[in-house]
């Protein structure tokens, strides 16, 4: 155990150490610290008015179920899958071979892995002034928090092993996961839906009245949260234990499977350390993972079903796209985003949600498409072989990204429409818009490739081209702020649509300019 202590010391005085050699990321460290004291600093000094009146106090323990509920699904389904993992792949080569104890390294990898989720959530300390100001809670209340999220994650990871080591191989065993795990999310549903028998008012009104029911607290991640959380703020000794000892005992429960006779971690853990090894390393590149679930394919459908010369590019990524969607591109991300724009609308009732959503998906999109096919093509040899003109396969690459924003946002603003109650008109317009600038950010980065060339890490590329992501959008912003400005009040829903047109005008012309791109670079593996 020794060993494995000056393991750990001498790996956190080494980070510490190459910080030397890291100015910008030790500069990043010291304004994120300095962030945190000014919040908590600014939090708790006196003199400071506090209102009159706060939000009520189950928002927030809803919020907690909501983030357990999250997570819970998230890491069983991966446990179901891949696993999750308390070890990198230098731990496995130095610790795995290593004649040490199996439970003395599964030790180690807990305490790492501890730290690492402490330091995950440390982004709470963040809310200290957010949260005293909206539920009238202090600098406890919220390492409180802070303490709960760390545990929600960290026992979530030990249960995704734990599922992954029970299930792997075993389809009846996967099964019963599943039904437990729906299981679970039943019976809280048949909770909700008592609470609004009982008391009447609106499902969020019941969700609330749910926070305070004593039954909910035992289900699992969820309700344990919830009473940790409620107790503490409560003041209740007696539940506040009942939280940790079932964390703290299920917990125990895992590791004890872990090394009990019946499961060898070492070669589970192993498979899963070098799944997470590649979607880090994957992400470092800027590439998107693939998917590792099981496809049934049916040997009578073979190639790419379609295609010929640069058009054989798109109809790759259909087939890629089919493989992990069965309606192509309708899928988890389209329903999420749809089922939270329908949310935030509902709770804003107001025609200013439309445009939050807008912002907000618009946002995520920039991210989803510099990411995209065409970053991906353009690191492959394939579309350079291809004996047709540059313009055409770039266009080819681009057209499942081009054509995924417009079938989204058909989708996501007429659920938009249904919960906003506001103009259908308004709606279409908005939706234009969303599509529209899925073509300015797919040009954008044809334009960052034609200048700056391929990167090791495609995110990076698209933050030094910051600037010029500013000028190809300033004209579309700005024309639709001065619309809105002079536009009368009935025509106000078409405050979108100069933002539309400069976005598919600028495309158009990037796309001419810089179609030929392929002709004009080198491959380079990157």
């Amino acid at each position: 155990m020794k060993a494995l202590g000056y393991l750990l010391l001498t790996t956190l005085k080494n980070r510490i150490l190459s910080l030397k050699k890291k100015p910008a990321l030790l500069i990043l460290y010291l304004i994120i610290g300095a962030g945190i004291g000014v919040m908590v600093i600014v939090s708790v000094r006196p003199g400071i008015q506090e209102p009159k009146a706060y939000s009520d106090i189950r928002i927030l323990y809803a919020i907690i179920a909501g983030i357990g509920g999250v997570f819970l699904y998230s890491f069983v389904t991966t446990g179901l899958s891949t696993g999750s993992t308390l070890f990198t792949m230098a731990d496995v080569g130095l610790l795995f071979v290593a004649p040490i104890s199996s439970r003395k390294i599964l030790l180690y990898g807990l305490i790492k892995q501890m730290a690492t989720t402490f330091l995950s959530a440390i982004f709470i300390l963040y809310q200290v002034q957010t949260i005293r100001n909206s539920f009238g809670l202090g600098v406890g209340a919220i390492l409180n928090l802070f303490f709960i999220y760390a545990v929600i994650i960290f026992f979530c990871q030990l249960l995704s092993i734990g599922i992954y080591i029970f299930s792997n191989g075993n389809a009846e065993r996967k099964t019963l996961v599943k039904l437990i795990l729906f299981g679970l999310f039943a019976v809280t549903a048949l909770e909700i839906y008592f609470q609004y028998l009982q008391n009447g008012g609106t499902v969020l009104q019941a969700v609330f009245n749910l926070m305070n029911f004593k039954p909910f607290y035992f289900i699992p991640v969820i309700g344990w949260s919830v009473m940790f959380m409620s107790a503490f703020v409560e003041g209740n000794v007696i539940y506040l234990s009942i939280a940790l000892l079932l964390f703290l005992i299920s917990s125990i429960i895992i590791i004890s499977f872990f090394t009990s006779g019946e499961a060898d971690y070492y070669e589970d853990v192993l498979r899963s350390t070098e799944i997470v090894y590649n979607k880090l390393q994957d992400a470092k590149n800027g590439k998107r993972t693939a998917s590792v679930r099981r496809i049934k394919i049916k040997e009578e459908k073979t190639g790419l079903q379609g295609g010929k010369g640069y058009m054989s590019i798109f109809y790759k990524h259909i087939l890629e796209k089919k493989r992990t969607s069965r309606f192509v591109f309708l899928d988890t991300y389209t329903v999420l985003a749809a089922g939270g724009a329908g949310l935030v609308c509902y709770f804003m009732n107001s025609e200013y949600s439309v445009y939050v959503v807008l912002g907000v998906l618009v946002y995520i999109q920039f991210f989803v498409t510099v990411l995209g096919k065409l970053s991906d093509e353009l690191s492959k040899p394939y579309i350079y072989m291809i004996p047709e003109k540059s313009i055409k396969k770039v266009v080819a690459a681009s057209m499942t990204t081009l054509i995924k924003p417009c079938s989204d946002a058909v989708i996501i603003f007429t659920v938009v429409c249904i919960f906003s109650k506001t103009s259908p008109f308004l709606n279409l317009f908005v939706a234009l818009a969303y599509a529209s600038s899925g073509a300015i950010f797919i040009s954008y980065t044809l334009l960052c490739q034609r200048l700056f060339g391929g990167m090791p890490n495609k995110l990076i590329s698209s933050m030094l081209g910051l600037t010029l992501f500013m000028l190809v959008m300033a004209p579309g912003i700005g024309a639709s702020i001065a619309a809105v400005l002079l536009l009368p009040e009935a025509f106000l829903f078409l405050g979108t649509f100069p933002f539309t047109f400069c976005c598919i005008v600028i495309s158009i012309f990037i796309f001419a300019v810089c179609g030929d791109l392929l002709d004009k670079a080198e491959y380079t593996g990157k």
